[in-house]
């Protein structure tokens, strides 16, 4: 399990932002006002926790302005393509949390393996109902060529953009 730094075991992280970015103190000042305090924390400790700190608000930052993005682009698409798309963004999100082995801190790490098999099913389940959803599709429309009611041309192009 990897160690966990002093500042965040002493649940000061939050006086330590407080402290930097509203009261424009410097590192060294909040050493000083935390030691007054009765914490046994360096400095570097503290600029170490501030910038995990604000390398954790910069990767929600991220998220949140994808999953917006991601939003407004699905907005008028079907609910199938909303939660695969949403299924392939918590898959990357999950296999970049697992990457490093040493950020696993599970009572059961099998929790973990079990919530990524069933993620993998529920894609490959998705990819299924997307294939048959295009299937229809395209049986629709060559019924609409043969009663007259749609070009050939429409169909080729939908296979094209389909590759079916």
């Amino acid at each position: 399990m990897a160690r966990r730094k002093k500042a965040v075991l002493q649940d000061v992280i939050t006086r330590i932002v407080y402290l930097y970015e509203n009261e424009k103190k410097t590192f060294k000042e909040i050493e000083a006002i935390l030691r007054s305090e009765g914490y046994d924390i360096s400095k570097s400790s503290i600029h170490r926790a501030y910038k995990s700190y604000a390398q954790a608000a910069e990767d929600y930052r991220k998220i949140y302005e994808e999953t917006k993005a991601l939003i407004e682009t699905l907005r008028e698409n079907p609910a199938t393509d909303v939660i695969e798309t949403m299924g392939t963004m918590l898959a990357n999100h999950m296999f970049k949390f697992v990457k490093d082995i040493q950020s696993i801190d599970f009572e059961e790490p099998a929790e973990l393996v079990s919530a990524l098999q069933k993620l993998a099913k529920t894609m490959a389940d998705l990819q299924k109902i997307r294939e048959e959803r295009e299937k229809e599709v395209l049986r629709t429309l060559e019924e609409g060529i043969e009663s007259g009611k749609v070009s050939e041309e429409i169909v080729e192009r939908i296979r094209q953009i389909y590759g079916a």
